[in-house]
């Protein structure tokens, strides 16, 4: 590929471990992409600056994200508010240094078990994006993106308390993955009350107790949670999976069977397509956008086709 390329890395995620485990891994990535630029995303780096003046210098840059979820969630969000003419024309990469790395799921290729979509070799897919819109804390409209998915009720407040983790927890994020994500949901879960929200959602609207709502463009939530849903890259719509009025039982076991991507309908359950949704409550709830969290009392969520454009999957194609 004669295109520039350039590796945003953030050597913050993973609790501090992102910068190792990208040096564990640069030898090889480096030797598969020759000339590629490093750009470290130190704090207090304007990294909305800093990549629309590589785009504007760069005609054809292809960017990569070294991070997690929230670090390709960045780029995605940069491309389309701030670079909206560069989000088809700049295609996008990852290399899986977070906790989770759901935007890579299912990993097609590791390097060092860091699974990485570093394949330069066209033809490169566009893939769906959910735009958010919502007013914050001090009732200003704001709006932001998501590549992988969205949620409220217990998966959102996870997430909050996932990101800002006490010191038990801080423990387990930095040494074991897998039970760090566990215990959050089962520790969430345990304190989580429902929260009282209008949902609509293909002309319907329910006046509901919330449990908890998924809203997907890729079926995995967290870790190994995920859903057998049928929903593609470039499908023109997102998976809805919405958990109301249920008890601790209820969630606990539903989060089980989330482990093996079991998720029936019933009474409590639904499950189904959408290209818009939109929850307004009376006081705060917190959601979650790509495992990044806010706090609002209306948020509106719709469907951008096709808005950004991936490298593909394998080493020999997409």
């Amino acid at each position: 590929m004669d295109n520039p390329v350039y590796i945003i890395i953030n050597p913050y995620c993973r609790q501090g471990r992102g910068w190792k485990r990208w040096l564990s891994i640069k030898a090889d990535v480096l030797q598969e992409i020759p000339g590629a630029k490093e750009m470290v995303s130190e704090k207090g780096m304007d990294l909305d600056v800093e990549i629309n003046r590589v785009l504007q210098s760069n005609e054809g840059a292809c960017l990569i994200s070294a991070g997690g979820d929230g670090s390709i969630h960045a780029l995605v969000n940069i491309l389309l508010n701030t670079a909206r003419g560069e989000s088809k024309c700049t295609p996008l990469g990852a290399i899986g240094l977070g906790s989770s790395n759901d935007f890579l799921k299912p990993f097609h290729r590791v390097i060092k078990n860091v699974p990485v979509r570093i394949n330069m070799t066209r033809p490169y897919l566009f893939q769906d994006v959910g735009k958010v819109e919502y007013v914050d804390c001090n009732n200003n409209p704001k709006q932001k993106f998501f590549i992988v998915n969205a949620s409220f009720g217990a998966t959102a407040e996870g997430n909050w308390n996932f990101n800002n983790p006490g010191p038990l927890l801080q423990w387990l994020k930095k040494n074991t993955t897998g039970i760090a994500i566990t215990y959050t949901a089962i520790t969430t879960i345990l304190s989580y009350k429902n929260k009282s929200a209008t949902i609509r959602f293909n002309g319907e609207q329910k006046q509901s107790q919330v449990s908890n709502i998924n809203i997907l463009k890729i079926p995995y939530v967290s870790g190994t949670l995920h859903y057998k849903q049928n929903v593609l890259p470039d499908d023109g719509r997102l998976g809805l999976n919405i958990c109301c009025g249920m008890t601790k039982r209820e969630l606990l076991k539903t989060l089980f069977n989330l482990e093996k991507g079991r998720f029936s309908e019933n009474h409590k359950r639904i499950s189904t397509f959408v290209d818009h949704f939109q929850l307004q409550s009376d006081s705060p709830v917190v959601f979650e956008c790509d495992g990044e969290t806010e706090k609002s009392t209306y948020v509106d969520i719709s469907l951008l086709p096709r808005a950004v454009q991936l490298l593909g999957n394998s080493f020999h194609g997409s």
